[in-house]
Formats: C-alpha cells, sequence, structure tokens
C-alpha cells in the first residue's frame, strides 16, 4: 500500500546557514558554465535488473566503511558530463561517486540528524559532477562482507562503468537503521552518457521510522538548472518517486529527497535512469481530461496538455494536435508561438462537439518528431456516458492508495453549469484488515482562492471493506454550482487507503487534501505523491431540456430584462436565479418563478452592481433540468440612489464605462484651483483602485477638496441601530519618509455640501504615515458614531493641508450598523470595529477601550437563526474572524462582554 505521509523538517531543509552566499555563489558559478545536459523531462523510473557484479571488475580500497574516499578509479572510457570530459571518478561510502581525479572536499557529505551545521553533497560549493545513488551515513552492513567494486563491460563504444556499494546499512542515530543489508550501483553509459541508478536486493530493518537520502545528478552547485534528483515520500513504492530540480529547492527552501522508510524497500531492479537531453526534445508531459465524461452534464469540454521544453535550445511554433479515436473521432491542433529551455506551456484544445456518442475514447496528444521520439506521444482513456464524471483513467490500473488518518481528500470538478449528483463512488486500495470508517462531503468553491468552502452535503458515515474496490455512496440528489467538490472524510485515525493514479505534473487547483478539518487545505501540486483521486459520481439526468439562448437586455439602474428560447417540449415553467456576480446558485440569490416563457423583467436591482442570472427549466414529468450556462450583467448608476442597506462599503474599484467615479461618489472643489479628489492605481490598500488627492507643490494654495458618499438612510430614533464609519488612509512619500504634512477631517450632514456637513466625525492635522492607518471607532484619532435616530446622511471626507504638501489616499470606506441594547455599553459600541465589511469571509475583528476582564464571546448567525460560529477575542487587540468557509450572504456577528452585548452585521462576498 502507498499513502501519503507528512514528512518532519529535521533533514530535508535548506541549510539556512550562509544561505545567501550560497546562492548567490550558485548564481555566479551558473552564469559562467551552461547548465546540467541532464532535466526532469529526460528522467525515467523504470523497472529494471539488478546483476550482482560478484568478481567482475576491481575492488575498490577505502579507509574504512564509515565516511572514507577512494583513490581515484578508471572508468575505462571517457565519459561527457556537465559539458566536460572525464575518465575517473572517485567513491565515497556515503553513496556517491565524484568524478574526476580530485577528491570530495569531505568524506563527511550526508545529511545529518544531529549536526545542524553538517553539509551535504549536493549543497556542498566545493563538490561539483556528482552523481548520487543513496547518499546517506551508510556504514557496513552486520552480515555479508561490505564491499565497493568497478567493473567496464561490453566493447567500445558501447560500454558500460558500473560502480557498486554492496552490504551497506544506514547507520542508526536519531532515527534507527532502516535497512540492515543494502546494494546499489552507478552505471555509466559510453556514447551515449547515460546515467543509471539501481537499486539491488534490500533486508529490511525491524522498526519504521522517517529518514531522509539524497540521490540523483549534480552539475556545478545547488543552482537553478544544474540538478535533476528523484524525490518519495514515507511508504510510497519507490516506483511512485518523481523527478524535481534545483530549482524547486530553491523556490521552497525544502531539498529534494527520498523518505527509505523500512516498510517501503527498493524493488530489485528499480532503476532511476538520467539521460542527456537533446539539442532539440519537446516531451508532452500530461493530459488534462475526464476519465469519464457525461453526455448530459459535462459537454462542452476542452481538454488540456502540458508541453515542456526538456531540451537545451529554445523552441519556437511548436504544433500540438490532440486526436480522438474510438466511439467519437475529433482532431484540434494549436500552435505554442515560443518555449524557453525548461519551459512548460499548458495547451488548451478547441471543446469537444456539443454531442458525443456513449462508448470508450482514446484521447490522444502529439508533437513533431525531434531529438528524443520517446516523449512525443501520450495518451489517455476515457469512458463516454450519460451520467457518470470522473479524472480516473479507465485504461490505467493502479493499486495505489492514499490517507493520513482524521483528513478529508478532496478533488474539484467545474461544470459548464450546477447540477445534481445522485451518488459518489469511492475507490479503495487492498488494505488487509483495513475497514475504516468515512464520510462523503460535497463542497462549494466559496472558499478563499476557490477552495473547498461551505460543505453542501455529509453523507452517514460508511465502512470500506480490506479487499478495497469501489463503494457507492447514494446520494439524496444533490444540488451543486457549476463548481464544486466531492471529498472524502477519514473519520478515525486509520487510513483509510483512498485509491488514486499518479499525475505529474498535477492539474493545479483541482485536488486537495486538509489535515485540520478544513483550516488548511493543500494543493497536490505542492506534495508527493502527485495524487488524482478516484472518485467518481453521477449526475441525475433531468426529465426535460433547460432553455438556451439567455440574454440581458434593457439594463438599467435596478432592473434588467431576461430573455431565452425555451425547449420544445417537456417543461412547466422556469426558475431564474439571480444574485451579485459569485453567489451560490444552491443556497443564495433570489429565484423567480414563471409559468409562461421568456422575457421576465428583474426589478428592484442595487445600482451599479454586477449580476449572475441562472435559468433551468421545470420538468411536467417531475423535477428540473440543469442550470444553463449564467449571463452576466451590470446595472447602470443611479447618482440619486440612496442606501438604506448596510453594510455599506467602498472600496473604489468599480468604475462604470463613461463614469470617473464610482457610483454615488460626487467631489467638490472648494477653493476652485483645479486640484481636487480622484480615483487612482497608486497605492490602493485593497484592490485596484484608491482615492487620492493629489497636491501641486509650489502652488501656494492651502488644499481645501471634498468627497462626499451617497445619501445614508439611518434608522429611526426607535431603533436599536447605530452606525459606525471605518477608513484607511496614508500619505504619499519616498520609502518611508513623507513628503508632507496631511490635514483631514470627516463629517457628515444632511447635505453634499460644505455648509451641509456639520458633525464632526474625525480630524488628524498631523497626518505623516506612509502605510495605511485604520480610523475607526476606537483608532487615535477617533471616529465618532453617525448621529441618533431617523435622518439622511452624507459622509464628507474634507482634506485641508497646509500649501506645498504631497498626497493623501483613503480606501476601503465603511459604513455599518450596529444593534444596540440596553445592555450595549457606548464603551463597547466605540470599541468595536469589523473590517472590511463586506470581505471574503475573513475579517479583522477590533477591540480597543471594552474594559474587559477576561476574553469576549464571539458568535456568528445567519439569517434563519443558526449558531455558525463560535469563538473569543480579545480586548486591546486587532482579533482575525476567518469565516471563509461559509457561504456568501449577510450574517449577524454577537460580541458579549459579561451582560454587555453588541450585534453588528457583516456581509460575506465572493
Amino acid at each position: 500500500m502507498n499513502s501519503y505521509t507528512r514528512v518532519s523538517s529535521w533533514s530535508h531543509r535548506l541549510r539556512q546557514l550562509g544561505l545567501t552566499a550560497l546562492l548567490l555563489g550558485g548564481a555566479a558559478v551558473a552564469g559562467q558554465a551552461q547548465n546540467l545536459n541532464y532535466t526532469v523531462g529526460t528522467a525515467a523510473n523504470v523497472a529494471g535488473t539488478y546483476t550482482d557484479l560478484a568478481a567482475t571488475g576491481t575492488a575498490i580500497t577505502t579507509a574504512n566503511t564509515d565516511d572514507a574516499n577512494s583513490t581515484a578509479q578508471d572508468i575505462g572510457f571517457t565519459f561527457s558530463y556537465n559539458n566536460l570530459n572525464f575518465t575517473q571518478f572517485i567513491l565515497n561510502t556515503n553513496g556517491f561517486i565524484k568524478l574526476g581525479a580530485t577528491a570530495p572536499s569531505d568524506t563527511k557529505l550526508f545529511l545529518s540528524e544531529t549536526d545542524a551545521n553538517q553539509l551535504d553533497v549536493f549543497q556542498s560549493p566545493n563538490d561539483p559532477n556528482v552523481i548520487a545513488a543513496f547518499n546517506a551515513d551508510l556504514t557496513a552492513a552486520a552480515v555479508g562482507g561490505t564491499e565497493y567494486r568497478v567493473a567496464t563491460t561490453g566493447t567500445a563504444p558501447n560500454r558500460v562503468c558500473t560502480i557498486q556499494w554492496k552490504n551497506v546499512s544506514d547507520k542508526a542515530a536519531t532515527n534507527p537503521t532502516q535497512y540492515t543489508n543494502l546494494n546499489f550501483q552507478v552505471r555509466l553509459y559510453e556514447t551515449t552518457n547515460v546515467v543509471e541508478l539501481v537499486y539491488g536486493p534490500t533486508t529490511a530493518g525491524t522498526t519504521s521510522a522517517l529518514r531522509f537520502m539524497q540521490a540523483g545528478v549534480k552539475g556545478t552547485s545547488l543552482s537553478n538548472g544544474q540538478g535533476v534528483q528523484p524525490t518519495k515520500q514515507s511508504s510510497a513504492a519507490w516506483s511512485t518517486a518523481v523527478f524535481s530540480d534545483f530549482a524547486t529547492v530553491i523556490s521552497t527552501q525544502v531539498l529534494n529527497t527520498v523518505n527509505f522508510r523500512s516498510i517501503a524497500p527498493p524493488d530489485a531492479g528499480r532503476t532511476f535512469r538520467f539521460s542527456p537531453a537533446p539539442p532539440t526534445d519537446a516531451a508532452v508531459k500530461a493530459i488534462y481530461t475526464l476519465g469519464k465524461i457525461a453526455t448530459q452534464s459535462a459537454l462542452p469540454h476542452s481538454v488540456k496538455a502540458v508541453i515542456s521544453n526538456t531540451g537545451s535550445t529554445a523552441l519556437t511554433s511548436l504544433p500540438v494536435t490532440l486526436t480522438v479515436s474510438g466511439a467519437n473521432t475529433f482532431t484540434d491542433t494549436q500552435t505554442i508561438g515560443s518555449l524557453a529551455v525548461g519551459a512548460s506551456a499548458t495547451v488548451t484544445f478547441a471543446a469537444y462537439p456539443t454531442t458525443l456518442a456513449t462508448g470508450t475514447n482514446s484521447v490522444v496528444v502529439t508533437i513533431p518528431n525531434d531529438g528524443n521520439a520517446a516523449n512525443n506521444t501520450a495518451t489517455y482513456g476515457q469512458l463516454v456516458t450519460p451520467d457518470r464524471i470522473s479524472y480516473t483513467d479507465p485504461s490505467v490500473n493502479s493499486n495505489l492508495s492514499v490517507g493520513l488518518g482524521n483528513a478529508i481528500f478532496a478533488a474539484k470538478y467545474t461544470l459548464p453549469a450546477a447540477t445534481v449528483i445522485g451518488d459518489v463512488i469511492v475507490t479503495f486500495g487492498a488494505i488487509t484488515g483495513n475497514t475504516a470508517p468515512f464520510q462523503v462531503v460535497i463542497y462549494d468553491a466559496s472558499g478563499t482562492g476557490g477552495i473547498p468552502g461551505q460543505a453542501l452535503y455529509t453523507s452517514a458515515t460508511q465502512n470500506r471493506t480490506a479487499a478495497g474496490g469501489p463503494v457507492t455512496v447514494t446520494l439524496p440528489g444533490v444540488a451543486v454550482p457549476a463548481s464544486f467538490y466531492v471529498a472524502v472524510k477519514e473519520t478515525s485515525a486509520t487510513n483509510v487507503g483512498v485509491s488514486y493514479q499518479v499525475e505529474d505534473p498535477i492539474r493545479p487547483s483541482t485536488f486537495y487534501y486538509t489535515a485540520n478539518n478544513g483550516t488548511t487545505w493543500t494543493d497536490f501540486i505542492n506534495v508527493t505523491p502527485k495524487a488524482r483521486v478516484a472518485i467518481e459520481f453521477g449526475t441525475i439526468v433531468p426529465n426535460c431540456s433547460a432553455p438556451t439562448g439567455v440574454v440581458a437586455s434593457n439594463v438599467t439602474a435596478t432592473g434588467a430584462t431576461i430573455a431565452f428560447t425555451a425547449p420544445a417540449t417537456g417543461t412547466s415553467g422556469y426558475q431564474i436565479v439571480y444574485g451579485p456576480t459569485g453567489f451560490n446558485v444552491v443556497t443564495g440569490g433570489t429565484t423567480v418563478t414563471t409559468t409562461t416563457a421568456s422575457p421576465v423583467v428583474l426589478t428592484g436591482l442595487t445600482p451599479a452592481t454586477t449580476y449572475q442570472v441562472y435559468v433551468r427549466s421545470n420538468c411536467s414529468a417531475g423535477g428540473t433540468s440543469v442550470y444553463i450556462t449564467p449571463v452576466t450583467f451590470t446595472t447602470a448608476c443611479d447618482p440619486t440612489n440612496v442606501v438604506s442597506t448596510f453594510p455599506y462599503s467602498q472600496n473604489f474599484d468599480t468604475i462604470l464605462s463613461g463614469q470617473s467615479l464610482p457610483c454615488g461618489i460626487t467631489t467638490l472643489d472648494a477653493n476652485n484651483d483645479g486640484t481636487t479628489w480622484r480615483i487612482s492605481t497608486e497605492n490602493p490598500y485593497s484592490g485596484t483602485n484608491d482615492m487620492r488627492y493629489n497636491g501641486i507643490p509650489l502652488n501656494n494654495v492651502a488644499a481645501d477638496d471634498w468627497f462626499f458618499t451617497p445619501a445614508l438612510v439611518l434608522a429611526p430614533a426607535s431603533s436599536s441601530t447605530r452606525y459606525q464609519v471605518a477608513f484607511r488612509y496614508r500619505t504619499s512619500g519616498v520609502g518611508t519618509t513623507s513628503t508632507g504634512t496631511e490635514s483631514l477631517e470627516v463629517k457628515s450632514g444632511t447635505a453634499a455640501t460644505v455648509a451641509g456637513q456639520t458633525n464632526l466625525l474625525f480630524t488628524n492635522n498631523a497626518i505623516t504615515n506612509t502605510t495605511y492607518a485604520l480610523a475607526n471607532g476606537s483608532s487615535t484619532p477617533v471616529v465618532a458614531l453617525l448621529p441618533a435616530g431617523t435622518s439622511t446622511q452624507y459622509v464628507g471626507f474634507h482634506i485641508k493641508s497646509a500649501a506645498n504638501q504631497g498626497n493623501l489616499y483613503i480606501d476601503d470606506v465603511s459604513v455599518t450598523a450596529v444593534t444596540v441594547t440596553a445592555t450595549t455599553s457606548e464603551a463597547l459600541l466605540k470599541a468595536t470595529t469589523v473590517f472590511p465589511n463586506p470581505s471574503n469571509g475573513v475579517f479583522s475583528l477590533d477591540i480597543h477601550g471594552a474594559n474587559a476582564k477576561g476574553s469576549l464571546g464571539v458568535q456568528v448567525v445567519n439569517t434563519l437563526g443558526q449558531v455558525v460560529y463560535t469563538g473569543s477575542a480579545r480586548d486591546n487587540y486587532s482579533n482575525k474572524l476567518d469565516l471563509s468557509n461559509l457561504a456568501p450572504g449577510l450574517y449577524n456577528l454577537q460580541l458579549r462582554n459579561g451582560d454587555d452585548t453588541l450585534t453588528r452585521q457583516i456581509a460575506i462576498v465572493k
């Protein structure tokens, strides 16, 4: 069984001591020499044959079997490596050779569990031209007689030099010995200059523990283009090892290592092969498509392919061809304009036809013949069905499995429209005695960056069987949006062993796991194995067709007309669901039901807002069709529109066509000097824009300029609602030095005029900060609450700086409604700010001056009155409130300090 296990950090971290010098030195060396002519693209992990040298060749003498270098040994022919020619090498007992007649800089060059200052041979700046088969702290095996030997066999120009380590063992340190007897070889091939690392019979120790070694080829230094290494985790089979270069090490600061835990020894003959890259060599690295594709819900579908330049020269005008044969025939060719050495490009082919015949497809991607014809083609099997969807290639058998215990493994699916899932099939590996429990969980994709968000459905607990294979979990018709996740949740500490196929490079933002119940999701692109997990689902084939040709027209500030073409038969009406862009069509939005055909007029929309509209049919035979792909439109600006729904927020990012300011924002050049507030892309705190006053040095005119919010309709005096303004501000500057001192006051009043601004909310006459400061109810200076009681208020931002100063920036203005009760103190009211609001689900809950004796209680309640979050917060602290797992919508944040309570509405927008 293969399983994924997180690694510890004792020996696989890039050494921090001297790291800067090491990387700079590596870059300098790389600049003087060509790249090593071995690449990830030309490396291969294959099953081979291990043949003991026995008495063939010559025994290599070393001073001992624990940290020793040999004398220079003859290869027997000229071997070309790293653009140099070598006829000799020196063996180190710790599993590597150094080409040439210069000995390694030390006898102790390996990853150490006990000495943080010890260098390994790959990080050593003084040891170029290294080939390592098992670079660890090795010593003599307890039995068998340890020997090092070299033999050159065959006839010119096809001779092979084999260097062998026989009957060695990893030396116990912090963790115990894993292999009590280990045999391996380095093979150098004449003419082809191929390098092979070949592993022979291995005897495992009795205790399983994490241990790491390094293998692979190294050129001049630990720098980009100078090495290729296999990597493998924990108990994964050696056949699953993949290859990485030093660019990965430098970017992650984690070394490329092989975990050689005793429960997964190398299979005899396992071979890591490194072939020189020909000048011209492109490779089809991966195909991204569906292994099972549903005609009812997965079309249109576009196949993608990853193409890499594994040669030593740049490529231009490279054609890439997709050919589908079998039940369906389809072909398309795309051209990559240019591809640098070592670079990869993802090609997207034209979409499949909108109708496919059921049956088996063969999906093939090819590139023209070049210096290495072995990697010019890749194939993916595909089964076309009415209603089944999965990523698993049905033409590939796999006995690999993945698990952690108390973890969740999720696969993301993105379909043309929302659909309904009727069942999920999870395939498990065969694991003796393993009947671990699990659940199937369906998530939407509303998490930050499209990761799993709200759980839409969780199945009852199931149990896998020890024999493994597919397990079907029936779902009660779970409606899902166009993008969603199907997940397997381990409900015990036992590794549940979900089957997977290796996909390298694995498609990004598709396969995830979490070990902390969704607090952090990790993309499998960042770990090994590259696990394409075997999770399949079935869609419910609807009883009628969806409408087609949905369009939006007659868009005004508050309305739009939605037209569509109805199916010919089988419908009894239609559902139109709409909401702000990114809303969850399953759990959110507004639904309009009609029994007549289009058009449908939407009313009561918010001005200057982008909406998405989904349409589906109600079927005469029961149920609904799938949603058609949504149409998007943006309502017009209504400058007279008032704000009566809170929170109101303005980040200055939405500027409609033909407008220079966000809808409802107005400016006033009170001193008529031609300089006033305007939208700027310089120094935004969030998003792309901010509001900037651009002072003109040496014009000898003091600033006197305003910008105003739209009209804010405040609640009646009899209500329990008050309103809090918050914003962020900064000056311009060079580095951390301000170019001027700015003066700002914020007022409110019944008109967007100087005379109408009568309530002072904030004033600061000494603004010099060049990073954003937050102004709110607990800042210094403080922002006062808006007046209590019924009124229509405009909030005005007035810059009144002295002449010849610099720039002032304002961003992320918000006005938040606060619910007060008889037990809400003025201290708690003024002390609490939630920002930004709305947000993508991550809020800053700032509490300063609440006079709390301990932690304050925090609850978040949805519009149904259900508590969806419970936690605590500290006084005089900016508390992070992470609600990114919740669906978009309005919620009530309840804060309690003893008997003192406060409720504030917050909004999540994704």
